[in-house]
């Protein structure tokens, strides 16, 4: 069972658990029942007026035991349970965090995210579900074994009806199964277009074709999802439904044809009958978990398929005690090339080979056209990328996967689709004097600030969150900084003075700032200019016309 492997990670004793307290409370309640049949018997015999204390203690004993035993398995079990879904989610997100970011890019941010995040939702939401089961299945086991007790016969025509009604039961599984499969995946164009919306209302609203055509799009995926959902829930019924109806036809057929062709029997039928009424509740509780946990199982074996998908393109184990920081007098590539994982080398993009040499305190600009190749060197730059050919070095030290991460720290990024946290997650002992002076240095101090390490506020303009982007770039006090593109979004006079006041500031405090631009107003200002056309890198004179606007 996938659902109970996935909450076992790190706790090789959660089955062991679960089955004692399940057990406990099984054939506690399985007792519970051999005594009040027993009691009833000899109250019918000796009349009520004499008591069995004997019973009457063991009774209230097995009480006790199958209370805390419930009481375990609701509430503790349920919080290790959580604990359980805690551990993989952490699994999965530090999988992540290590992951290969070009192979990475590849998954698409629909499956991490619903798997992360709608997967353990359904788990979570349902785990108390799993104990419920346990119990109802082991209290099955123990009935079972008390009619065995009472009566063989009894006993192999419960084992032929259930075993029949199970086979039904599991085929109709399958049929579920495969509705639950229709079901997710109708679910995800869905969501897919919800997100389209929201990510494009804009353009939605620029035209009324399109507005029309996405309308009858989403509508179409909402209905297929309304149909597919409507036959799943239609098939869950009649699972439902079935699984009870098979017990009463069992509980006629000893009531009403057993007694006729076994006179054995006939003593026994009251003691069978309340035990076949006792088994219906447990039997409900399976039969409405099992489609419920069907989805849990679902949705367990899609996490376990991402955890190994991201497994195998994990990055090997960083070498902690590395770091560049002291060391950084300049980043060098040797013939370095990149092409795209996956993708057909003949018709895909291909970068390089690039040889080049970045050295401490250059301002450098990088052009280029759409297409040319800016955003594949600049994560090369940056490590987000691993060269498929070439060496890349710190000094004379040639980088290696397990170094990947320390050459990374070296490096502050503001990328074009950059995300801005409104914590600054990681930056040290920042004074309030530092951040007031680099909040009214970008001429922000009107709209926000920093208190706390936080933002007061990121709801400003693009141009003013790409501002608060290199801000926290600044305040990481890293040697190295990076920019996609930054200044597009700046009005022509703070653009102005991003070039000719804040990056020659930054220059003369020794950062190094590698610049992606199109800015050919400004290319004076830098100290060498790198030129990218169709994956092909050269250097270019300050003054050369060529990739000019």
């Amino acid at each position: 069972m996938k659902l109970l492997e996935l909450l076992s990670w790190g706790d090789n004793k959660l089955a062991t658990r679960l089955i004692l307290a399940g057990a406990l409370s099984g054939v506690g309640s399985a007792a519970l029942l051999g005594l009040v049949n027993t009691a009833a018997e000899e109250i019918a015999d000796n009349g009520i007026d004499r008591v069995n204390w004997l019973l009457a203690g063991i009774f209230i004993a097995l009480s006790i035991i199958y209370f805390l035993a419930e009481v375990y398995l609701n509430s503790t079990i349920a919080k290790q349970i959580e604990a359980g879904i805690d551990k993989v989610r952490k699994k999965l997100l530090s999988q992540i965090a290590v992951a290969d970011f070009a192979q990475l890019e590849s998954f698409g941010q629909t499956r991490l995210f619903e798997t992360i995040t709608q997967s353990t939702q359904i788990i979570s939401q349902n785990s108390h579900l799993i104990g419920m089961s346990f119990r109802s299945i082991l209290l099955l086991i123990a009935v079972m074994a008390y009619v065995f007790w009472i009566s063989m016969l009894a006993f192999c025509i419960i084992v032929v009806v259930v075993g029949s009604g199970i086979v039904i039961y599991l085929r109709m599984g399958k049929t579920l199964a495969m509705w639950f499969g229709k079901l997710h995946q109708v679910e995800s164009i869905l969501f897919s277009k919800v997100a389209d919306l929201f990510a494009g209302i804009k353009e939605v609203r620029m035209w009324s074709r399109r507005s029309d055509a996405f309308k009858v799009a989403f509508i179409d995926a909402s209905e297929n999802k309304a149909e597919i959902g409507t036959n799943a829930q239609a098939m869950i019924s009649r699972q439902m439904i079935m699984g009870i109806t098979a017990f009463y036809i069992l509980l006629a057929i000893i009531v009403f044809i057993v007694p006729v062709y076994s006179d054995s029997i006939d003593t026994d039928v009251a003691k069978i009958s309340t035990a076949v009424l006792f088994m219906i509740g447990p039997i409900s509780v399976i039969v409405q978990s099992m489609s419920v946990l069907g989805m849990a199982e679902q949705s367990a074996n899609r996490m376990m398929e991402l955890s190994k998908d991201l497994e195998a393109i994990c990055e090997p184990i960083a070498d902690e005690g590395m770091t560049f920081e002291d060391k950084f007098d300049q980043v060098t590539f040797d013939d370095v090339s990149f092409t795209y994982p996956n993708r057909d080398p003949r018709h895909g993009f291909a970068l390089g080979p690039i040889s080049l040499t970045v050295k401490r305190g250059e301002l450098l600009f990088i052009t280029g056209g759409n297409g040319a190749g800016k955003s594949t060197l600049i994560k090369l730059l940056t490590g987000l990328y691993q060269p498929t050919a070439g060496k890349i070095r710190i000094n004379n030290i040639q980088l290696g996967p397990q170094s990947l991460s320390a050459y990374r720290n070296l490096i502050a990024t503001v990328f074009s689709d950059s995300h801005l946290f409104d914590e600054l997650f990681g930056t040290d002992e920042i004074t309030d004097e530092h951040a007031r002076y680099w909040i009214e240095r970008f001429e922000l101090s009107h709209v926000t600030g920093i208190r706390d390490d936080k933002f007061i506020t990121i709801a400003l303009s693009a141009g003013q969150r790409k501002r608060l982007a290199l801000i926290t770039a600044i305040l990481e006090n890293r040697p190295i900084i990076v920019l996609d593109e930054w200044a597009a979004d700046q009005d022509p006079y703070f653009r102005k003075k991003f070039y000719h006041e804040i990056l020659p500031e930054l220059k003369k405090r020794g950062t190094t700032i590698i610049a992606v631009t199109h800015d050919d107003h400004y290319f004076e200002v830098a100290d060498r200019r790198l030129h990218l056309e169709t994956g092909k890198l050269t250097e270019l004179a300050l003054d050369d016309p060529r990739g000019r606007l």
